[in-house]
C-alpha cells in the first residue's frame, strides 16, 4: 500500500457529547430543509429497485436469468458491499484503519456504487446516528414513535427507508463530517455521486451486452445486475437500521437498543 495517510478523525462521540434529556444539540441539523423535489427523487431511487425486486420472482425467474447475469450481479454486489462496510462505515465513519490515497478513493467510489447516497452525507448521517442512537436526534431509530406494536411497526418502516424521504431535516455536514469536507478527492467524488450512481446502474447492462453480443443480454444484465442487485444491497444495509435495532438478542449491556439477529 502507498504511504499511509491519517485516518479520518470523526468528531467526538463520547458519552459527554450525547445529551439525552435535552434533545438534539443546536447545530447538529442543517438549517436548510430538504425540498419536496429532493425527497421525491430519493423516494424514486428507493422505489424503482424495490419494484424490480418484487417483480423478479413471478415474472422473470427461470427464463430471464443466466449465469452471466448472476456473475455480473455478484461482482457488483461485492464491490458495493465492501465499499459500504469497509469504506463508508469502518474507514470514513469510524476511522478504524489507515489508507493511502488510492485506496481511499477506491473505497469512496465503491461505496457510492452501492446507491445508498453520497459518501459525505452517508458518513454524516451515520455519525449522527451513533451520537443519538435510539434517542431523539437519531435519524433512523425504529423506536421514535413509541413502544407499542403499532408504533414499532411504523418505526420499522421509518427506520428501514422512510427516513430517507419523509424527514425534511438534514444532518449538518460541517458538524459531523468536517474531515471529509477538507478532503478534495472525497469532495469531488461526493459531487459526482450522480454519475457514479448512473455508472453502477448501467455498467452491468453494457457488460452483459458485450459478453452475449445481444440486446437481450444487456436487458437481463441490467435487470438482475443493476436493479435487483441494487435493491438487495440497499435493503440488506437498511435492515441494520430497522431489524437489528428491534429484533434479536442483546448479549451485552449497551446504551442503545441494537440487537444481534
Amino acid at each position: 500500500m502507498a504511504a499511509a495517510s491519517p485516518t479520518p478523525s470523526a468528531p467526538s462521540q463520547g458519552k459527554a457529547e450525547q445529551p439525552r434529556g435535552s434533545g438534539i444539540r443546536e447545530g447538529d441539523l442543517d438549517p436548510e430543509l430538504r425540498g419536496r423535489g429532493e425527497r421525491f427523487t430519493v423516494f424514486a431511487y428507493v422505489l424503482i429497485p424495490l419494484l424490480a425486486l418484487a417483480a423478479a420472482v413471478p415474472f422473470a425467474w427461470g427464463w430471464a436469468l443466466t449465469w452471466t447475469d448472476i456473475i455480473i450481479g455478484t461482482v457488483f454486489y461485492v464491490i458495493g458491499g465492501l465499499g459500504i462496510t469497509v469504506g463508508f462505515h469502518r474507514y470514513f465513519t469510524h476511522g478504524s484503519f489507515k489508507a493511502g490515497r488510492p485506496l481511499r478513493i477506491a473505497l469512496a467510489l465503491a461505496g457510492t456504487m452501492a446507491f445508498e447516497g453520497s459518501v459525505i452525507k452517508w458518513v454524516a448521517d451515520h455519525r449522527r446516528h451513533h451520537k443519538y442512537a435510539d434517542h431523539e436526534g437519531d435519524p433512523h431509530s425504529p423506536w421514535r414513535f413509541g413502544d407499542d406494536w403499532r408504533s414499532v411497526a411504523k418505526g420499522l418502516y421509518y427506520a428501514h427507508m422512510g427516513w430517507l424521504y419523509l424527514d425534511d431535516r438534514k444532518t449538518s455536514l460541517r458538524r459531523f463530517a468536517p474531515d471529509l469536507l477538507k478532503d478534495r478527492d472525497i469532495v469531488r467524488i461526493d459531487r459526482w455521486a450522480g454519475a457514479v450512481f448512473l455508472f453502477s446502474m448501467l455498467a452491468p447492462a453494457a457488460i452483459g451486452g458485450l459478453v452475449t453480443m445481444s440486446w437481450w443480454g444487456a436487458l437481463t444484465a441490467f435487470f438482475w445486475g443493476g436493479l435487483i442487485r441494487l435493491a438487495l444491497q440497499q435493503h440488506v444495509t437498511w435492515s441494520v437500521n430497522s431489524i437489528c435495532h428491534t429484533i434479536g438478542e442483546e448479549n451485552f449491556e449497551v446504551r442503545d437498543r441494537s440487537r444481534n439477529v
